[in-house]
């Protein structure tokens, strides 16, 4: 018999295939954190976690002793309790940790950051990522949009706190691009405030921060310094006036505690800068001083990946863009 002619079985049409990367197990993995313990569902976090994925397959003897609860058992990450939680919450709530630009904790999104890095959650790792540019820490220019004036952002210990935090989880992360600002915001510090910072695991970033204040100063008198500029014009006497009067103010911003050199977003607008207009110059000067004072802090711009040792900003732009090229729906923004 010809056994091209023997028919073939077939599955009934109305057979159901089953999906096999939309098939979770019914295990439950308890892990605990610290004092914490949470109960959840290992097929879901191994579909979102390689590492855990590796973890949970990985057969355990019967006569192990390994620690178990209601018997099942207990995956321990020596990770903090309160990063733990977050992450959790981030993976099984889908509501919880929105793309940007949903306002989100600092503090929660640097613990969503390293654990989903460290744990290879790549969707988290991202939209950690996003979150971070969109409020501000990763920049192209130093205007836009979404740019404060930086003072009231550093001059406290709280926000050194702020700093050295995203400082810490970007080295974590292998994020260089986001450490130039939060290394500049520190540096704005005096070293009387930076002291309480030089023990401990901020003592490096402290350390580096205080290096980079000679920098800073150097910095506001060569863009200050650019409306120091004598300019020839019809109101000679009253804009020398003015270029004496911003001389002075050059040297009283350096003996401050708090020193930004970057012009602020209302000094750096479309709008005539209040600064030169209350020194009285006239128009003339001012357009030109303006565009003096742009160049002057562009030039700083430029150098500031170098004051920290980092790479120049070409090479972190592209570090950015290649750590979100494979999900163009979440990318680093400006």
């Amino acid at each position: 018999m010809n056994m091209d002619d023997v028919p073939v079985a077939q599955d009934p049409p109305n057979t159901p295939t089953r999906v096999e990367d939309l098939w979770f197990a019914t295990d439950v993995v308890i892990i605990r954190a610290e004092n914490k313990i949470f109960r959840v569902m290992g097929g879901i976090l191994a579909a979102r976690s390689t590492v855990f994925r590796d973890m949970i397959a990985f057969p355990q003897p019967e006569d192990s002793d390994i620690e178990k609860i209601d018997g099942f058992p207990v995956v321990r990450l020596y990770d903090s309790a309160e990063d733990v939680e977050v992450f959790l919450r981030a993976i099984f709530d889908s509501g919880y940790f929105m793309p940007a630009p949903a306002p989100f904790p600092l503090f929660a999104t640097l613990g969503i950051l390293r654990l989903s890095h460290k744990y290879d959650v790549l969707f988290l790792h991202r939209r950690a990522l996003d979150h971070l540019a969109k409020d501000g820490w990763y920049r192209i220019t130093y205007g836009g949009p979404n740019v404060t004036d930086h003072l009231t952002l550093s001059l406290h210990d709280d926000s050194l706190k702020v700093n050295f935090s995203i400082i810490s989880a970007a080295l974590e992360v292998n994020a260089p691009w986001l450490l130039p600002w939060p290394y500049y915001c520190a540096a704005t510090h005096s070293a009387e405030m930076l002291l309480p910072f030089m023990e401990g695991p901020t003592a490096p970033h402290a350390l580096k921060a205080l290096a980079a204040h000679a920098h800073l100063v150097r910095g506001m008198i060569d863009i200050e310094g650019s409306l120091t500029i004598r300019e020839p014009c019809a109101n000679a006497e009253r804009c020398d006036r003015a270029r004496d009067s911003a001389l002075v103010r050059v040297f009283r911003h350096v003996s401050e505690a708090g020193l930004d050199p970057l012009p602020s977003k209302t000094e750096f607008g479309q709008n005539i800068s209040p600064k030169l207009t209350a020194d009285g110059r006239c128009s003339q000067c001012i357009q030109s001083l303006r565009t003096k004072h742009h160049e002057a802090a562009s030039v700083f711009w430029d150098q500031l990946p170098s004051i920290f040792g980092l790479q120049p900003w070409k090479d972190l732009h592209a570090m950015a863009q290649a750590a979100m090229r494979d999900d163009p729906a979440e990318r680093v923004s400006q």
